[in-house]
């Protein structure tokens, strides 16, 4: 191969490879460009926030606004105000716009009073509410524990609550007032909902899975949405709002009744006519409540219900059948409280009676033992 043919395949080949760079570094620089933004999303401000009493700096007056709920008793306080910053940690990129902010909160009962509340776009200590409103916590919804629970919403204006970006992190709520007092506990929490959505969206949530919608649980049971259990007392909100009682209070619970198991029944399986046969049921109950029991005997009678007994008590009971057949007793129990159990089934076969005693007939066999045995057996 002559020197002039190697050089024009090296010309072309080189050309090749520039041609092919070219192309492959936009489509590999468009690669990692697009995986830096990916990694650059944004977390929305979106939902609940607890009033949490960990400032950094350990002022009694500052409060922080977190989405971890409280695990011991947190309480902010002062004579004249009280703020609670944004501090949930994440990247912010883009403008974030409040609409609405729902509040609840349980402030002392010893301070009664008309309060400023609102919020601040601006993390100064005494910085004032870009916008308030006045709020008698004389109107609240329940009390416990010397606290009161109180309920309300704030519409600010979306052209003054904006942020850009980590702006968010001047968001500072405001009490204004003598002596607030606010209590956020696993057992009283206090908290924002910011951006809540609105009641028909609500009413398809069940963020908590408690079987409670949202919109129930914030506006008819005042519940956290977010927690199956408010105050923390073992009892779901769902279960204390079936059964009457309050599931903000974690002193009141509801009388959970579970029915008796099913009576274990035993006896004879076979009778005869006339005979007085007994038969045992043992009764159990989870929650150890007294028992009664009814006993169906198959041939149009029973007893009503008999007892009380003791839960892991044996009954006996005994019953005579009048006519040959085959029965099936039904049986179940009930507690004190009125729950039944399911019914228990035994099955009894009484045939017909081939004693024929204190009669001629066999008082004439009985001389006669041959016959006597052929009688009974063809009877």
């Amino acid at each position: 191969m002559s020197k002039k043919h190697l050089f024009k395949i090296n010309s072309v080949f080189c050309i090749i490879i520039f041609i092919v760079g070219m192309i492959f570094i936009p489509l590999t620089g468009g690669m990692i460009e697009e995986k830096i933004v990916n990694i650059q999303t944004k977390t929305d401000v979106s939902g609940i926030y607890y009033l949490r009493d960990d400032d950094p700096l350990n002022w009694a007056d500052i409060g922080s606004l977190l989405r971890n709920q409280p695990l011991e008793n947190e309480l902010t306080q002062c004579g004249m105000f009280v703020n609670f910053h944004y501090a949930e940690p994440g990247n912010y990129f883009e403008t974030n716009i409040i609409s609405n902010i729902y509040y609840r909160f349980w402030q002392k009962i010893d301070n009664y009073g008309i309060y400023e509340l609102g919020y601040s776009t601006s993390s100064e200590h005494t910085a004032p509410c870009n916008e308030s409103f006045w709020v008698d916590t004389n109107d609240f919804i329940f009390e416990f524990n010397d606290y009161r629970l109180k309920q309300v919403m704030q519409f600010p204006n979306p052209e003054i609550a904006v942020f850009e970006g980590d702006e968010i992190y001047n968001f500072t709520i405001k009490f204004f007032g003598p002596n607030p007092n606010i209590l956020c506990n696993p057992d009283q929490y206090s908290f924002i909902i910011l951006n809540l959505e609105d009641n028909l969206t609500l009413q398809n949530y069940d963020r908590d899975g408690d079987n409670l919608n949202d919109y129930l649980e914030l506006f008819v049971y005042y519940t956290n949405p977010f927690d199956s259990d408010t105050d923390n007392d073992g009892y779901s909100d769902f279960t204390e709002s079936d059964a009457g009682t309050n599931p903000n209070d974690s002193g009141e619970h509801p009388v959970i009744n579970n029915p008796p198991d099913k009576p274990i029944g035993s006896g004879p399986t076979n009778g005869k006519i006339g005979v007085s046969y007994s038969y045992n049921f043992f009764l159990k109950d989870t929650d150890g409540d007294s028992m009664f029991l009814l006993i169906d005997w198959g041939d149009g009678t029973h007893d009503g219900w008999i007892g009380s007994y003791n839960s892991g008590e044996e009954v006996e009971v005994s019953h005579i059948w009048n006519e040959q057949g085959s029965y099936t007793i039904r049986y179940k129990a009930k507690d004190s409280l009125g729950a039944e159990s399911d019914y228990g089934t035994f099955s009894v076969n009484i045939p017909r009676n081939k004693a024929i005693k204190n009669t001629i007939i066999y008082q004439f066999l009985e001389k006669f033992p041959i016959l006597q045995n052929l009688f009974n057996f063809y009877m």
